[in-house]
């Protein structure tokens, strides 16, 4: 099978922002973009070797948010990626990349949920509204299970907290999460 090399399109790179990845030039359109990683050389998880083969192509497509004009557009990344084996001896671990723009196993991008975090939080929306704000892309139980999973990240990890967030905490953030855990309580 020969070895597929794709060009590049910096303009639609730039407006992309994602630094990880390439997007390749004269396949999709304004709200669909192909793209590959950067290349890196990449090292075994698990035992840090780089002696590693190609085990295959993957694809996967996630959903993002990017500022056009006075508007944001909702639009669709299509990644494709080579998921790789190690081949050290004894180890034999089978791994995919690891992408900083989205969460492990998440079909959204980081851009996109902390829209929908700042859609409930700041500016009060319902899952309903912001799923139709989203063109009914996601779900409104899927915009809850972003909303409540990227607010766990942003908890637990206070360093990669954006700076709108930390506006929001205020001068006393113990406080913050106490109210949005009283908010994610079932009411009967």
């Amino acid at each position: 099978m020969a070895v597929v090399r794709h060009q590049s399109d910096p303009v639609r790179t730039e407006e992309l922002g994602l630094s990880e990845l390439l997007v390749i030039e004269g396949i999709g359109d304004d709200d669909h973009f192909f793209c590959v990683p950067k290349r890196t050389f990449p090292q075994c998880p698990k035992c840090g070797s780089d002696k590693i083969r190609n085990q295959g192509n993957m694809q996967r497509d996630y959903l993002d948010i990017i500022p056009r004009d006075d508007d944001a557009a909702v639009i669709t990344i299509s990644l494709e990626f080579r998921k790789n084996k190690c081949l050290s001896p004894g180890c034999g671990c089978v791994f995919y990349p690891s992408f900083t723009f989205a969460s492990r196993y998440s079909r959204t991008t980081h851009r996109l949920e902390n829209a929908v975090v700042r859609m409930i939080l700041q500016d009060g929306y319902s899952y309903s509204d912001v799923s139709e704000m989203l063109e009914w892309k996601l779900s409104k139980q899927v915009v809850g299970l972003v909303y409540y999973r990227r607010l766990r990240e942003l908890e637990a990890n206070p360093e990669s907290q954006p700076k709108w967030f930390r506006r929001l905490q205020g001068d006393d953030p113990k406080h913050f999460w106490r109210i949005i855990k009283r908010r994610a309580k079932p009411r009967l």
